[in-house]
């Protein structure tokens, strides 16, 4: 068996990667729009050009979110057709499995090991999966964003080991400065800890280079830099984050001292919840490289890769108690840097000629590849029928709104609460009863119709039946 996996180690690496983009792919197409998808869509079907999409940005920069990257392509996408970004949003996957496993080092070439165990940790630890995952407006400002800031570092890190092979300098500079603004001008928190990452890796390098003579500064490091801190900058001071944070602010029940107390609190349970099992094993592999010599001494330590993204996400996690009110799929980019570490670590620990170590370490990847078999398997089949219900309410209202006699008010179907799983933000974003709910108001404005309410399906059923909405 391990003499088959050798000889065609190159092909079975692609044929997990061209799997796993289709696993998420098939999610992808049961996603339907949900929540600020609508309202996004119904801006995005008012532009009648490229530019009036930029303007509609613009607008959203002022008065509401400094996420200009993000937020541009949840209208961009969300002005063609879903199945656009069902593929874009599937290669992205496999863009952050590639970036992921690119910053796993000292790896076998092909590591089908270190491939598997990316792929089942983002299915089993990346925060609020369907949120940042599949649904489009948080796709575009987490995965998205996570693949171009982990693209930067993945870029820059390269730049610093084969500096010697960059022959025009000037150039390489200002390519890798605007890739910054890209990188730092997509999430507050993670690109900072994007930020923090090139720092520390390019602190080593200089500290290193210093220690042997050599020329230990590039144009490419001071520019990628200056271009981060531009795009970070241009994001936390637009005045939409402003007005927004003041009124948020408002809504915080503590402030100063206590304040940040309540909120290093409630950081570090989300921490627990989202992240325990990762910090386990984690600790596991630090003591285990402990005992085999690989972190005796200073160096060993502020070099380790496993250190600095832990460093990476705990700083990504914890910048967040300066924020009043926050959802937990903020988290997503530390639980990215977090997992790194983890793999990183794993693979880093020698176990090769221990047999203890090497069961361990092999049976690991293959219990998480049974549950995520099981659990994609079963969930697979919620998010269908989560995409069966939205389908049906939507042939309702646009049934409504074709009937000539339809008087614009539709009443339809909750959402069935035992469909609710954590592939799907379906259940989070549902309409509610209320017909003035910000939600209901963002069907009723991409329907145009008078106003929505929802309500128990058992209770549906037993008022309107099969009638769509009509009184029996």
């Amino acid at each position: 068996m391990a003499e088959f996996v050798e000889k065609h180690r190159k092909k079975i690496f692609f044929m997990i990667l061209t799997v796993a983009i289709g696993m998420i792919y098939a999610y992808n197409l049961l996603t339907p729009y949900f929540s600020d998808d609508y309202m996004y869509a119904f801006q995005a079907r008012q532009a009648e050009s490229l530019w009036d999409l930029v303007k509609q940005q613009y607008a959203e920069y002022l008065s509401n979110s400094g996420r200009i990257i993000g937020q541009f392509n949840i209208r961009l996408f969300l002005s063609v057709d879903k199945h656009v970004f069902n593929v874009v949003n599937s290669f992205m996957f496999g863009a952050l499995v590639l970036l992921m496993y690119a910053n796993v080092r000292r790896k076998n070439k092909y590591d089908i090991f270190s491939l598997l165990l990316i792929i089942v940790f983002l299915w089993r630890y990346a925060v609020d999966f369907g949120q940042t995952m599949l649904w489009i407006c948080g796709s575009c400002n987490y995965l998205w964003g996570s693949v171009f800031i982990l693209g930067f570092v993945t870029l820059y890190r390269f730049l610093l080991e084969n500096n010697h092979k960059i022959k025009r300098h000037a150039l390489v500079a200002v390519g890798v400065f605007f890739f910054g603004v890209l990188a730092g001008w997509c999430n507050e928190n993670t690109s900072g800890g994007g930020l923090m990452l090139v720092l520390m890796f390019a602190a080593n390098f200089v500290w290193d280079r210093k220690k042997e003579g050599k020329k230990c500064l590039f144009p490419f490091m001071i520019s990628g830099v200056a271009g981060m801190c531009c795009g970070l900058l241009g994001m936390l001071t637009a005045p939409g984050v402003r007005g927004r944070s003041s009124m948020l602010a408002e809504g915080d029940e503590y402030t100063g001292f206590v304040g940040i107390l309540s909120r290093i609190y409630k950081t570090s349970v989300t921490v627990r919840e989202h992240f325990f099992e990762l910090l386990v094993l984690l600790i596991i592999v630090f003591v285990l490289l402990a005992l085999q010599k690989k972190l005796n001494d200073w160096k060993q330590i502020r070099t380790n890769e496993s250190v600095l993204f832990l460093v990476a996400a705990a700083a990504t996690a914890y910048v967040l108690v300066i924020i009043s009110t926050t959802a937990d799929r903020a988290f997503f980019g530390a639980g990215i840097f977090l997992m790194i570490a983890v793999i990183r670590g794993i693979s880093e620990v020698d176990a090769d000629k221990e047999l203890l170590l090497k069961t361990a370490k092999y049976s690991l990847v293959g219990i998480l590849c049974l549950w995520l078999f099981f659990t994609y398997m079963e969930n697979l089949v919620n998010v269908a029928r989560i995409y069966r219900e939205e389908t049906e309410r939507v042939e309702m209202i646009k049934a409504d709104k074709a009937d000539p006699n339809g008087d614009g008010i539709v009443i339809v179907p909750l959402l069935r609460e035992e469909f609710a799983n954590p592939y799907s933000v379906a259940h989070v974003s549902d309409m509610t009863d209320d017909k003035n709910y910000w939600i209901n108001i963002f069907y009723e404005l991409y329907y145009d119709v008078g106003n929505i309410t929802a309500i128990p399906r058992d209770e549906w059923e037993v008022l309107y039946g099969d009638t769509f909405g009509q009184p029996k």
